[in-house]
């Protein structure tokens, strides 16, 4: 049987939303856009940082390398330096044959030797790591997660992985369960290309490398069906968005100079890592 709420109760309920609304509104750092965001910078810090080692061991651990984690490291962090968000980010590349990258909370992220080892230059590499440090500056995580868990299970958890409540072991299970069903909306993909570019150019790569990369993926996409379904699953990609980039590259003047001819200054660099990938882990099926 169901019960109607007094006017009073109704108004009391209004207030409390709207309050709960306004306290969790947070500025956007890439988009300068009002959201509404419902736990703090170090809960989000807390739970990338608690869920990374499962994610590490799910994808078969990282690359057993030390100079290869290097190089991912010293392109991410160039990357990380120009973000629209400081957060202490962490570029880790992983065993895995499945090409993939993920951007955890906090800014835990990582990319495959399988997706590496589909790349011809390193201007593609910082392509992949600009667009997770892209959803991490623009909070398209924890806005999923919000969507897809609910606030009030966000909080909670959120709460445990920061130590401040009880339950952490069962809520790392549950943010890597999410995370790794979550898939990121036609806007997200789109935006993290857009400020993933913006990062490239700040940090002295030609954005061509995106528009590179995307020719890759939809191409295999197409002429090896099921290949890339784990990193589709999550990560769209479409004729659409080549297109998009494409079409910033052509008619902003922030990239004005820039062509997809031009050869990059770091190719032999990253021709010897990618060699040193295939003698680390193999070339794959």
């Amino acid at each position: 049987m169901s019960r109607r709420l007094s006017i009073g109760a109704r108004a009391a309920l209004a207030v409390l939303s709207a309050s709960l609304f306004v306290g969790g509104c947070t500025t956007n750092p890439a988009t300068g856009k009002p959201m509404p965001i419902f736990i703090s910078q170090d809960q989000e810090i807390a739970m990338g940082v608690e869920a990374a080692p499962k994610f590490e061991e799910e994808f078969g651990g990282r690359v057993p390398n030390e100079q290869l984690l290097a190089y991912v490291r010293m392109v991410g962090n160039k990357l990380a330096a120009v973000s629209d968000r400081q957060m202490p980010y962490e570029y880790t590349l992983v065993k895995s044959d499945v090409p993939n990258a993920f951007a955890l909370p906090g800014g835990k992220i990582f990319v495959t030797a399988g997706l590496m080892r589909l790349m011809s230059n390193e201007r593609q590499l910082a392509a992949v790591l600009g667009h997770e440090t892209a959803h991490v500056a623009a909070m398209h995580n924890v806005m999923g997660m919000q969507r897809q868990m609910g606030t009030a299970l966000l909080i909670k958890i959120a709460g445990s992985m920061a130590g401040e409540n009880a339950g952490a072991a069962e809520a790392v299970t549950e943010v890597v369960a999410t995370m790794a069903s979550m898939s990121y909306s036609r806007k997200d993909e789109l935006e993290a290309d857009k400020y993933g570019m913006e990062y490239m150019t700040r940090a002295g790569y030609n954005p061509w490398g995106m528009v590179e990369l995307l020719t890759v993926l939809l191409n295999l996409k197409e002429s090896e069906p099921g290949m890339l379904d784990q990193l589709f699953s999550s990560h769209p990609a479409s004729g659409e968005r080549i297109a998009d980039a494409k079409g910033m590259i052509e008619t902003d003047d922030a990239y004005a100079g820039f062509t997809s001819t031009e050869r990059d200054p770091d190719t032999d660099r990253f021709a010897q890592m990618h060699k040193l990938l295939i003698e680390t882990v193999g070339a794959g099926e």
